[in-house]
């Protein structure tokens, strides 16, 4: 009897032990994270880390980022669970002379990397955001972004700041939303963005590496010349 009750036992475990691992299996899957632009010049006032967790995420080499025009885009894939996004950090060093303001970051969430075989992308009902600091006064009228109650936030030449890819707070409200059309298990791939505001109004985005400043009109930017951004005089001008 004790013979039987111990196998009895053994058997249990392994059932047990093989539904956990199962279960562990099917929370876990591949994930694609491109970041167009991401890939430094010279003159990109900052440098960007990419963080899963503790530990940093390294792209292979350049890709073409044919979803966005001919720039090429950092790219990776890495193993992890349903709610990868909540891992996934920037580590943002400012290498410019300004002081930045504000920053934000969005992104597209997508089923599947389509942009690897050229395909339309699969619609997904959400996109991932985060945003410090406030929009300079004399860029309100250009960013269009509605103005909240944010902490003040500066970030000097040479400081660094990690920033989670998604606003921590705004995620469960995001996955609900997510889960009433698909699985958030469904939710693989993802392209991010990231905008730069300066003390002065000026912008740099990093899927272009543009410098900018306002507009008079609404939403209206003026691209600027890295020369003009810094102060400096053109380089033909010199």
């Amino acid at each position: 009897m004790r013979i039987r009750l111990i196998l009895l036992f053994h058997i249990l475990l392994a059932i047990c032990l093989g539904a956990t691992l199962a279960q562990d299996a099917s929370e876990t899957g591949t994930k694609t994270l491109s970041i167009p632009g991401l890939v430094a010049r010279a003159n990109d006032p900052v440098r960007i880390k990419v963080m899963l967790g503790a530990t940093e995420l390294q792209s292979s080499e350049p890709v073409p980022a044919r979803f966005v025009g001919n720039f090429n885009a950092w790219e990776t894939s890495f193993d992890a669970g349903d709610d990868w996004m909540t891992e996934l950090s920037f580590v943002i060093k400012n290498v410019s002379p300004k002081k930045i303001t504000c920053i934000t970051i969005l992104s597209n969430l997508l089923e599947a990397p389509y942009w690897q075989n050229g395909s339309s992308p699969k619609n997904v009902p959400g996109w991932s955001q985060n945003r410090v600091g406030q929009i300079p006064e004399q860029a309100l009228h250009a960013a269009r972004i509605p103005p909240r109650n944010d902490a003040p936030f500066e970030l000097a030449q040479g400081e660094e700041f990690t920033m989670p890819i998604q606003d921590p707070e705004d995620y469960p409200a995001l996955k609900a939303h997510i889960e009433k059309k698909l699985s958030i298990s469904n939710v693989t791939a993802m392209t991010a963005v990231v905008t730069v505001l300066f003390e002065d109004g000026t912008r740099w985005l990093s899927i272009n590496h543009s410098y900018s400043r306002p507009g008079e009109q609404p939403g209206d930017w003026i691209k600027i010349s890295y020369e003009e951004w810094v102060g400096q005089p053109k380089s033909s001008e010199q």
